[in-house]
């Protein structure tokens, strides 16, 4: 019977889309990729919820923890819950738009309250104006990595301080105060870690339903060794230890979380990214590093998106 109320009310919002489209709601980008597809094809799209989570609520309800691991716990399962039932409604709408062929892919995301699906053109429509959404944008690929960006290359067997690690003194910080990076988990979102590299292979990030020490999302698997290079340059000015060669890494004992959020070209989307952080958070990352990003900043949903989670994240 619920179902059957449903499919009334997207007949509702089908026909008041027919007569006057809630176009404020569709981003630019996505109004003009629309022009350019079939009425039948699929186009990838994030749907933006009205409802986000309050900063100064959030603050003031985690303040009572003061161990981090438990303040954690509680950000994360309150992202989740919060989510969960404001996406509750727009979910079950997409269940029978997917049941009727108009959308694919649903994935939720907690770190900043929006949905991922591929959908067709009056999908989009209908979507545009459902009550509890405030932005639909089209979810495109990025170069987020210059193609001439090449890493550099160490220097074999030297075992000598790099500049950069001397410039900022990080070597008094290990030798006068300890600081090394014990016990910190730093997530790399970039192109993947080459995990058996000799200057990070001894501190990967550990962890039993993670044998590579992270994970792949752009890919989709567990897998994220790095084809490219930049992601594996960026861990080793992380932690770097020069096993192999010079000693580049600002905090050689700190844990490497590899997260492969772009391709072996350097490029991927606003999801994909967001998807690194809602990873590194959920499971432990103290510190998270992503060098690259969208050139100009994206769109004005994709930049509503890396605003919600950043602001999470913190």
């Amino acid at each position: 019977m619920k179902k059957l109320l449903f499919i009334l009310f997207i007949a509702v919002f089908t026909c008041q889309v027919v007569t006057a489209q809630n176009y404020a709601k569709i981003d630019v980008e996505l109004q003009q990729e629309m022009s350019l597809r079939n009425a039948d094809e699929l186009i990838p799209i994030n749907i933006i919820m009205n409802q986000q989570y309050d900063q100064m609520e959030m603050r003031s309800k985690a303040g009572i923890y003061f161990k981090k691991e438990e303040k954690r716990n509680f950000v994360v399962n309150e992202l989740k819950s919060f989510s969960k039932e404001t996406q509750k409604d727009l979910l079950f709408f997409l269940d029978v738009l997917e049941e009727n062929q108009q959308i694919t892919d649903v994935k939720s995301y907690w770190i900043a309250n929006f949905i991922g699906c591929f959908a067709d053109i009056a999908a989009i429509e209908a979507l545009s104006s459902f009550p509890d959404v405030m932005l639909i944008g089209f979810e495109q690929e990025h170069q987020c990595i210059p193609v001439d960006e090449v890493p550099g290359e160490s220097t074999e067997g030297t075992r000598e301080i790099v500049y950069g690690v001397l410039k900022v003194n990080a070597n008094k910080v290990w030798d006068e105060l300890g600081f090394t990076g014990e016990d910190v988990i730093v997530a790399i979102n970039d192109t993947g870690v080459n995990y058996n590299h000799n200057d990070l292979k001894t501190h990967m990030w550990e962890h039993p339903d993670f044998p590579y020490h992270g994970y792949n999302v752009n890919g989709n698997n567990n897998n994220p060794m790095d084809g490219h290079g930049h992601g594996t340059h960026c861990a080793g000015t992380v932690a770097g230890n020069g096993t192999a060669g010079s000693q580049t890494g600002m905090a050689p004992n700190a844990k490497i979380m590899a997260i492969k959020v772009w391709n072996d070209s350097g490029s991927g989307t606003t999801a994909q990214m967001i998807s690194g952080f809602q990873f590194a958070v959920e499971h432990g990352a103290h510190v998270i590093s992503m060098s690259g990003g969208v050139h100009g900043g994206g769109s004005t949903s994709e930049r509503i998106q890396f605003r919600n989670s950043m602001n999470n994240v913190l």
